[in-house]
């Protein structure tokens, strides 16, 4: 079934007519990329039994849905030309051209900036392949404003415990008191 000039296939469920789309998603640790079977075109809504329903429908395993479509495995840029030369495949040549760049470092004429700021913004950590930001900047404003309600608190537990202890020894006799105004 075509909308929209995209193919989409369709399941029929004991009730009504039911559209799935197959898209990716991160991983909860963030570190990988998955394939999943979804009931909305935006590819947010997973399917209840997503794997099981695409099986029933396509008769074979959704691809990716249990490994990462994205490797972590280093590639090869260079190539024998035949002559004993090394030259750089054409995979990596388009890569480097349309990365982000950081060149501060290196020595050419025109160095490309126009990416430090991000690749020095993410550090990824690949043992768990959570993202994790540069190092947290300790701040003295904050350190000092904790340092002081920190301080005002404890004083006033203090001096709530002081007054519910002078309270709870002071006996008033409101009874004699009322006596004594009477006569």
């Amino acid at each position: 079934m075509t909308k929209n000039g995209r193919r989409r296939r369709r399941l029929e469920d004991a009730a009504e007519d039911v559209e799935y789309y197959v898209g990716p998603y991160c991983a909860d640790q963030g570190g990988e990329i998955h394939l999943g079977l979804f009931t909305d075109e935006t590819c947010t809504t997973f399917a209840s039994n997503g794997e099981s329903t695409f099986y029933t429908a396509m008769g074979y395993e959704l691809p990716y849905s249990d490994n990462s479509l994205i490797s972590t495995r280093c590639l090869s840029c260079g190539r024998n030309d035949g002559d004993g030369n090394m030259e750089m495949k054409d995979v990596c040549q388009n890569v480097y051209g349309t990365s982000g760049k950081c060149e501060t470092k290196m020595n050419v004429d025109y160095p490309n900036e126009s990416a430090c700021t991000y690749i020095e913004g993410i550090k990824i950590i690949r043992e768990d392949g959570v993202i994790r930001t540069s190092a947290v900047k300790k701040s003295k404003a904050a350190a000092v404003a904790i340092g002081l309600f920190l301080t005002i608190a404890v004083l006033l537990a203090g001096y709530v415990y002081y007054l519910r202890t002078k309270l709870g020894r002071a006996k008033v006799n409101l009874s004699a008191a009322s006596q004594v105004a009477l006569t």
